[in-house]
């Protein structure tokens, strides 16, 4: 029970600690990771907005697989999208790799954990794929709609905290 309750909190603290370090060190409101992310040159404001929002509502699935309750696998499988950011970035930024192969690349490593949870719901027999994905939704729209992050988050870590491991799954 201890395990989960720290493993959820530090959901929260992820939380605070990027608000804290962005308000702390970010000179202008302006600017964020995505604010600031590199186009490639004839990327309509659309299509920007359109990979913007795919990127946004894969971190609400990121962070929900983390909490996930029935297959203790799922962090793993956001991880390689979380860390290839950063290396495709640094590569766009010594002159490697265009900004349209970064946002096409990264793209591709975000639908892999699509992959794996259809793989998932096809042997485990469960919607908890589907239920993940409508709630990661919700909260995304909320989120749109300027709702703080701390209302959306914080009801669902003490959910996960009082339900436990009771719904866990190693197929």
């Amino acid at each position: 029970k201890m395990a989960v309750a720290v493993s959820s909190l530090s959901i929260l603290m992820a939380h605070y600690s990027a608000e804290t370090a962005t308000r702390k060190l970010c000179p202008s409101n302006l600017e964020s990771t995505t604010a600031t992310m590199p186009y490639w040159e004839g990327a309509t404001i659309d299509t920007q907005r359109r990979f913007k929002s795919f990127y946004a509502y894969c971190q609400f699935l990121a962070t929900l697989a983390c909490l996930s309750m029935c297959n203790p696998a799922w962090p793993f499988a956001v991880m390689l999208p979380i860390q290839l950011a950063a290396f495709l970035m640094t590569m766009v930024r010594k002159g490697f790799l265009s900004a349209k192969s970064y946002h096409v690349l990264y793209t591709v490593s975000l639908m892999m954990p699509y992959v794996v949870a259809v793989r998932d719901m096809i042997y485990t027999k469960t919607a908890e794929v589907v239920f993940v994905f409508v709630v990661g939704y919700l909260l995304y729209r909320l989120r749109c709609r300027g709702v703080g992050k701390y209302y959306l988050w914080v009801p669902i870590v003490v959910l996960r905290i009082l339900v436990g491991d009771q719904f866990i799954s190693y197929k």
